[in-house]
């Protein structure tokens, strides 16, 4: 009947991936879409657009990523133009447990709903909000175990002086062993100071760069990347010192 209103549900999919996600199998930007549209077609509901954040850590704020920043907006929206927000996961939603909770707070009384593909949660029942914070937390312990472990691996194979994968920062892989590399000893001692001295990575980044220090590729510095190997490079002091 003309003029009658549809029940047809208008979604936005989201995914995020991070450098070393894109590489691993079902979290590419591409496996997410093709779930989030799976998920669409099977529903018969509308996918009005595909919001992606590429090479984006999950440590980045929903605000502060470029196409998290469009999500965040219609949070804010009063009307927002679509019923709900798809994702495959949660997690590619919050830097953390603490953070996807707090979304999800904003969600339940947001004129914009979400729903999980991957987790089967849809917030509009209290089955599905309970079971979202549970798989907050567990998203979060399980990222902290995958560092802990990482950091592990690394401090042995350092102290042994043998290569694991790539070689972190600040080393060089020579037959099949790590050798310190002084011009990135020198940077490393360089970001340090810095920070020591109370500064943001953005702005060590930025200095780092005009002084001409590469990083492990030659690019041009990020704060990502200097809080990444400083991070890794305090976890393998700590992991040897024990």
């Amino acid at each position: 009947m003309a003029g009658a209103p549809t029940s047809t549900l208008r979604v936005i999919g989201y995914a995020r991936c991070s450098t070393v996600e894109q590489a691993t199998d079902g979290m590419s930007l591409d496996a997410q879409e093709a779930r989030i549209r799976s998920w669409t077609e099977a529903t018969g509901a509308e996918l009005v657009e595909m919001v992606t954040d590429a090479g984006v850590s999950g440590s980045k704020a929903l605000p502060d990523r470029g196409g998290g920043s469009r999500i965040a907006a219609l949070l804010d929206a009063r009307r927002p133009g679509v019923d709900a927000i798809v994702v495959l996961r949660t997690d590619r939603l919050g830097r953390n447990a603490a953070e996807t909770l707090a979304l999800l707070r904003r969600f339940r009384t947001a004129p914009v709903g979400l729903v999980s593909v991957a987790e089967h949660l849809d917030l509009a029942t209290p089955h599905g909000r309970a079971m979202a914070g549970v798989s907050a937390v567990f998203a979060e312990l399980e990222r902290d175990l995958i560092a802990a472990r990482t950091a592990e691996a690394l401090g042995e194979l350092k102290a042994q002086h043998r290569v694991w994968n790539h070689p972190p920062f600040g080393w060089d892989a020579v037959d099949g062993r790590l050798v310190p590399n002084d011009d990135e000893q020198s940077t490393l001692a360089r970001a340090r100071e810095l920070r020591d001295a109370g500064m943001g990575y953005a702005r060590i980044a930025a200095m780092l760069t005009d002084e001409a220090r590469a990083t492990k590729r030659g690019g041009p510095w990020q704060a990502m990347s200097v809080r990444s190997v400083l991070r890794t490079t305090a976890a393998l002091d700590t992991r040897r010192a024990s």
